[in-house]
């Protein structure tokens, strides 16, 4: 008996497929449908947290205030309208002389570390 089952297991054809990889990632050619099942998973192991502290109204107010007076003086300054002069925000000093005929230099200050940056850029005629 055990000699024909063996026989019967050998002269069956065998059903075979070919194996072909299929990545599960959907930016490596996996399923699209994946894609928001791995950025859950993802999300859900990460542990790190964004602080973020929202700035007061007076604290924006003085950054719009700092932004606004940089903004009117560098557009002074590439438009050659400008006053020579210091401009202290108070984080900076910034120091715009017109002592040279052919260039505008700007001195910037910083207060917390004493740096000293100067730019010089050349005087344009319109």
């Amino acid at each position: 008996m055990r000699k024909t089952i063996l026989l019967l297991a050998f002269s069956l054809p065998a059903a075979a497929t070919q194996l072909t990889y299929q990545p599960v990632n959907p930016s490596f050619g996996g399923n699209p449908l994946n894609g928001s099942f791995l950025l859950s998973k993802a999300q859900s192991q990460n542990d790190h947290t964004k602080s973020y502290e929202e700035a007061s109204f007076v604290e924006q107010f003085q950054d719009a205030l700092e932004r606004n007076l940089l903004y009117s003086l560098t557009s002074d300054i590439t438009r050659g309208d400008f006053t020579a002069g210091t401009y202290n925000t108070g984080e900076y000093i910034i120091d715009v002389r017109d002592d040279d005929p052919n260039n505008i230099h700007v001195l910037i200050t910083d207060l917390a570390t004493g740096e000293i940056t100067e730019i010089v850029l050349p005087k344009l005629s319109y």
